[in-house]
Order: C-alpha cells, then sequence, then structure tokens
C-alpha cells in the first residue's frame, strides 16, 4: 500500500489490493479498516459502501485509459500506427498499474446487474473497446490489415497485452520498452501489416499512472 497521510487515497490503495489479491468478495470493510488502521466508521466517512469504493476505482481507471488512448491517437492517421500505440499503450498501462488493472479487468462480475454502476462501467468498458474495433476495421477496409475474424483478432491482441498484470516486473529482465515493442511487433504480424516500418514512439510518461496503485 502507498504512503500517505491522505485518507481516502489510502482506502483506495489497500482496497485495489485485496480485491487483486483476495478478490472482491473475500474483502471485508472490516479488512479495509484494519489494513489502513481505521475503523468501520472511518472507512465509511470516505466511502458510501465497498460496491461504490469498487465502481469508484473501476470509473477512473477506464476513464483515465480512454482520455489517455484519445490523447496518444490524436492526429495518427494510419491503421497501423493506430493499432502500435493502442497495443503498446495497453501493455504498459497493465505492466506498471497491475494491481489497478487486475480489478478492472476481472471485478465487473462484483458489480450489481443493472445497476447504474454497472451499466456505467460496461459503457465505459465499450467504449474502449471501440478504439480498438473500429483500428482493426478500418485497417481491413484500407487493405492495411488482413484478418480472418476482426473480434477474434481483437481479442487475441488485447488479451497478449493485458497479461502483463499477471507476469511483467520492473526488476525483470526485460526493460518496459522492449516489452512494448516486442507485442506491436507481434500484433503488426498477427494483422498482416509491416511490423519493420517505423511506427510512432510511445511516450509511457504520457501513461496514466494511478495514484492508489501499490508501490
Amino acid at each position: 500500500m502507498l504512503t500517505t497521510t491522505d485518507p481516502a487515497l489510502r482506502i483506495k490503495s489497500a482496497a485495489v489490493l485485496m480485491f487483486a489479491q483476495r478478490g472482491y468478495a473475500a474483502t471485508s470493510i472490516r479488512d479495509l479498516a484494519k489494513a489502513v488502521n481505521m475503523t468501520n466508521a472511518g472507512i465509511y466517512h470516505h466511502v458510501a459502501s465497498k460496491e461504490a469504493l469498487l465502481a469508484g476505482l473501476m470509473r477512473e481507471g477506464h476513464a483515465g485509459l480512454i482520455e489517455t488512448t484519445h490523447r496518444l491517437l490524436d492526429g495518427v492517421d494510419r491503421p497501423r500506427d493506430r493499432l502500435a500505440l493502442l497495443i503498446g499503450s495497453l501493455t504498459a498501462i497493465h505492466a506498471l498499474n497491475p494491481m489497478t488493472t487486475r480489478v478492472m479487468d476481472g471485478e465487473l462480475r462484483s458489480l450489481t446487474p443493472g445497476s447504474g454502476a454497472h451499466d456505467e462501467i460496461i459503457a465505459l468498458r465499450d467504449a474502449y473497446e471501440g478504439i480498438w474495433r473500429d483500428t482493426i476495421a478500418e485497417g481491413v477496409a484500407r487493405g492495411a490489415f488482413i484478418v480472418a475474424n476482426q473480434k477474434l483478432s481483437r481479442l487475441a491482441l488485447m488479451s497478449m497485452c493485458t497479461g502483463t498484470s499477471e507476469w511483467y516486473r520492473p526488476d525483470g529482465e526485460s526493460p518496459l520498452e522492449e516489452v512494448c515493442a516486442e507485442f506491436v511487433g507481434i500484433g503488426l504480424t498477427a494483422v498482416n501489416a509491416d511490423p519493420a516500418s517505423r511506427i510512432p514512439h510511445l511516450d509511457l510518461s504520457l501513461l496514466p499512472i494511478y495514484p492508489w496503485e501499490p508501490r
């Protein structure tokens, strides 16, 4: 967890860590209170409920991902370059924020079906995936990509990128820039685009670093 005097941020950090490691269902408000040395009442002073806490983390996480992606792709016209940036950024975001992204990717089922929060997170998730869908569709339409099944190609590429939250370590043998470059090459090859030509530089400093992510 983070070392901070901000109680709300400490609660979010503890929640992300516990939700990612134990699962949302196995984490109680009492567990969170103990982790941040607060009472249950102290937790409820900052969050309305455990589900509201989860929804807030997922909402901010997805919103940051979408905003960053739009900024990175602004002015980038070629589908090949857009896909390269999508692959590199999703790979890096998951590598840099493994606990937050595990919660974002794996705990939608824990939100009450049909609730406003559940529908909102689905809409945010779909909006992000739509950027990938449209990029691949445009690449195929313009003859830049050749794929047999656009949906399966998108899901395969996104799964490759999100997997870094499970195995990437900053002190591992491959620096993050190398991992991103390798994944971009794999992804472009998968859609039959030229992986060797120059691609836009991915500035890792532009990616969202969620302030509650345990470091």
